[in-house]
């Protein structure tokens, strides 16, 4: 990637993680990229469709990294995994119930 380019995308990560609705973004096409997610492969050209997928979502990971809102963004991800999973457990409850 050009050095102009990734600067101009740096910028732009850095303005999206300044937001909810920009965290909530990131945080959504991190997911999307699977990068939180450990995955047993399927076949050949799944295995190489997701590893495409990961790419991208680790590339959009670093640009969080460089500038500097990472933690913001793994922070966001810790709360919905921790949201996910009480509204599982909640669930869960209301069947044994």
């Amino acid at each position: 990637m050009e050095g102009y380019k990734r600067e101009n995308l740096i910028t732009a990560v850095d303005q999206l993680g300044k937001s909810s609705v920009g965290r909530e973004f990131l945080l959504w096409l991190l997911n999307e990229a699977e990068v939180f997610t450990a995955d047993f492969p399927q076949n050949e050209k799944r295995t190489t469709w997701q590893a495409g997928r990961r790419a991208l979502g680790l590339q959009v990971l670093e640009l969080c990294a460089r500038a500097g809102n990472l933690g913001t963004v793994l922070i966001a991800e810790a709360m919905y995994e921790k949201s996910s999973n009480v509204t599982e457990l909640e669930a869960k409850e209301e069947d044994n119930d």
